[in-house]
């Protein structure tokens, strides 16, 4: 709000600069007015005094909004990138333009990366100046589970996937994996061994397979079974170009459904050990999203943890964790839930509704 209100002003400034410049010019060629001396080339000077007069000031103007507008972001990377400096944000590096990028180092899949167990104590992060967050909030995912993590809107369901994969800095609390102590989870909690989709999507300005690969060796086989585990096959048959099709600035042309399938694609090519799903089924309908839970583990033993509210979802979780105003309410299987749980039978008659 007080960028805006920054900007909207000087924005102001600069919209009427113009007439300021003209009551400034004016002033100073008054003599010449009033003697009745101010000729032609007087004229010329005036008109080409005012346009630069006025876009100097305009240029000022704008140098200022975006200065402290530039200011705010480098802060707020500062804050997000844990451990970074200005330096750091600010440093040199090669641009490759005009020649071969070096190649990008894929980690390979070893059997150090099987999960058996991950387990987070205590984990809590609470927003500056601000009571909304998560507290003490304690659960386990064991391998091959789905793990589904409700609760009413604002009570701390996606903040609480940010903090166990590093986006905001925990305050405090453990997590294990496999019983070894993550001190970086945004550097260990990555592919192979996890695999995150958000809330929304980003998708990028280039093909469905690039947006699907982002980088890794082209496997027409893995893109197959990646399609299908994200339900997209009928959806492909309406592509012009097929996986060739540009989807456009932030997948603009897609759908919001096939922008998170196209998003969990991207998860299944990578054949990661956890998949990390923010409520990916807010944009599919029921049979989409049990189609594709179906799928997910019909071929693999996959480890969820999902955010979600909705009953296929719910009805396929192994243990459902409850969330109120940032803390663990209840933790059980649905039918346990249902009987023992006033949160959870609100939430599940909520959605009825």
């Amino acid at each position: 709000i007080v960028d805006n209100l920054f900007n909207q002003l000087l924005f102001s400034i600069n919209f009427n600069i113009g007439h300021i410049a003209t009551g400034a010019i004016l002033l100073l060629v008054a003599d010449k007015l009033r003697g009745g001396s101010f000729s032609v080339g007087d004229v010329a000077l005036f008109t080409t005094y005012v346009g630069e007069v006025a876009r100097s000031g305009s240029l000022i103007g704008s140098v200022m909004a975006q200065h402290k507008r530039a200011e705010v972001s480098l802060r707020r990377m500062t804050t997000t990138v844990t451990g970074s400096t200005v330096a750091d944000m600010v440093e040199h590096t090669p641009t490759y333009l005009r020649t071969e990028r070096p190649p990008v180092a894929i980690p390979e899949k070893t059997g150090a990366d099987r999960l058996e167990r991950l387990e987070v104590e205590g984990l809590t992060y609470v927003y500056p100046r601000s009571t909304n967050g998560i507290a003490d909030v304690s659960f386990d995912v064991p391998r091959g589970s789905f793990t589904v993590v409700t609760g009413r809107i604002g009570s701390g369901k996606t903040t609480l996937l940010r903090a166990l994969l590093g986006v905001v800095p925990a305050q405090s609390g453990v997590i294990r994996w496999n019983g070894q102590v993550i001190e970086r989870p945004q550097d260990f909690l990555v592919p192979p061994k996890c695999a995150y989709t958000p809330q929304v999507p980003r998708l990028f300005s280039e093909t469905l397979r690039e947006n699907i690969f982002l980088g890794l060796k082209d496997d027409p086989d893995a893109l197959d079974r990646a399609i299908r585990h994200g339900v997209m096959e009928d959806d492909l048959k309406d592509f012009d170009d097929g996986f060739e099709t540009i989807v456009g600035p932030r997948g603009v042309r897609l759908s919001g459904g096939q922008m998170q399938r196209t998003a969990a694609a991207r998860m299944f090519v990578r054949d990661t050990e956890l998949f990390v799903f923010d409520d990916l089924s807010s944009a599919l309908d029921v049979e989409t999203e049990a189609t594709l839970w179906t799928r997910l583990f019909e071929a693999r033993e996959s480890s969820c943890l999902v955010v979600s509210h909705r009953r296929p979802a719910l009805r396929r979780a192994d243990r459902i964790i409850v969330l109120r105003e940032g803390r663990v309410e209840a933790v059980g299987g649905l039918d346990e839930l249902l009987d023992t749980c006033a949160e959870m039978r609100e939430l599940w008659h909520g959605e009825a509704e």
